[in-house]
């Protein structure tokens, strides 16, 4: 199956180098490092909090150095930033300096601030997808060209990584071309994961929420032969979405777990910036209704947080998938005790038109949320606890 692609109108590659640098990470447990090829994706995912916290950061920056639209910079002094308005239409990528990425390496490679829940890895990519595809229409040669520069970013940045360092490697991606690579992944051996981003297996919403990716069964058959190749896979259940229930969700946790991943990784759609006005965008030009009534307010947002990762930790249970191989994100505005009673108190007034919750439904919620959903937050939220499988140091065991 061709891999999808969106117009895109921004595909360059710049002269500022790529290298490894710390990622920061909250509550994740992927990995210290980052390794990013590129400013932009073209994979488009409407869900992505990549823009807030990159792009529009960086925008009046990035139209020195490549060719933004006029109209872009418009929209940028009328205060709509084009870091986020357009995001899947602009890929720009980073340039490869060997000197300065074994410098980058080095001093990852000495670094004695990691993270307890890092397995001290380096991620290929976190705020862009290392095997994007590049197409021009009109112009083959230019899209020839970026798309070898972007292999390139990446085979010689994992050349160097195998041979001059002992530090571990996370791949996460979307598309079928990291197979390409599957035989310099196998000479890591136990140094090296590889996942997937599969949230859903519904085609019609995989174009909603991630519209220039390829497709969940592209997806799945990918994974299917990086297992087949010998290699350590994981997947990332994230974002799940608020249109699919149980029975989905059920679906798709059965299909993953016939592939005894090291670790799934889940969390739901959490708010950003202007993600909820791209997703309705594009559900409308898809043609599907989604259920949009849960990003009205925070309190709703909540509910759907709280009800999904929830639901996927009863279901996991239920297929018997083993402790330690689900991993779940919950956002860190969820950990908030106010923003759980107030929850509970929306959610009361809509169906009871009580502004008010009754002191026995208070004293309800405040109950749960110091015996059950405190514990639970501060559990996932704990670097020293909830660190994630690594192949040769702790994995769970899959019957």
């Amino acid at each position: 199956m061709a891999i999808k692609t969106v117009p895109s109108r921004v595909l360059e590659q710049l002269s500022t180098t790529a290298s490894i640098a710390p990622n920061n990470f909250k509550f994740k447990s992927l990995s210290n490092w980052s390794y990013n090829i590129s400013t932009g994706c073209l994979h488009g995912c409407s869900f992505c909090y990549v823009p807030n916290t990159t792009t529009i950061k960086r925008e009046i920056d990035l139209e020195g150095k490549a060719s933004i639209p006029a109209q872009w910079k418009k929209e940028r002094l009328a205060g709509k930033h084009w870091g986020d308005h357009h995001w899947g239409e602009y890929s720009l990528l980073r340039s490869w300096d060997a000197d300065e990425f074994r410098r980058s390496l080095t001093r990852a490679q000495k670094s004695t601030e990691v993270a307890p829940d890092s397995n001290r890895a380096i991620m290929l990519c976190t705020t862009t997808d290392p095997y994007q595809q590049f197409s021009i229409p009109g112009n083959p040669e230019k899209a020839k060209l970026l798309n070898a520069a972007g292999e390139a970013l990446v085979r010689n940045a994992l050349e160097m990584i195998l041979k001059e360092s002992d530090l571990n490697v996370r791949i996460l991606t979307r598309s079928p071309k990291a197979k390409k690579d599957f035989d310099l992944y196998k000479r890591f051996g136990n140094r090296l994961m590889f996942g997937m981003s599969l949230p859903t297996l519904d085609d019609k919403l995989s174009q909603i929420y991630e519209p220039g990716a390829p497709g969940p069964q592209v997806k799945l058959q990918t994974l299917e032969l990086a297992k087949k190749a010998g290699l350590h896979i994981f997947v990332a259940m994230a974002p799940t979405l608020p249109d699919e229930g149980e029975k989905e969700l059920k679906t798709l946790l059965t299909t993953l777990a016939k592939l005894k991943p090291l670790t799934i990784f889940h969390e739901p759609i959490n708010l950003r910036a202007e993600n909820v006005a791209r997703i309705q965008a594009k559900a409308r030009e898809v043609g599907r209704p989604i259920r949009g009534e849960v990003f009205e307010t925070r309190s709703r947002w909540r509910e759907y947080a709280f009800d999904q990762l929830t639901l996927v930790e009863k279901i996991a249970r239920e297929l018997k998938i083993p402790d330690g191989v689900l991993h779940l994100w919950p956002d860190e505005d969820l950990a908030s005790r106010a923003g759980f009673m107030k929850m509970k108190t929306e959610a009361y007034e809509r169906e009871f038109q009580c502004s008010t919750l009754p002191p026995r439904k208070e004293a309800e919620a405040s109950r749960q949320w110091r015996e059950s959903v405190e514990p639970w937050i501060n559990y996932w939220h704990n670097p020293e606890e909830r660190i994630s499988a690594w192949p040769g140091i702790r994995a769970a065991k899959w019957k």
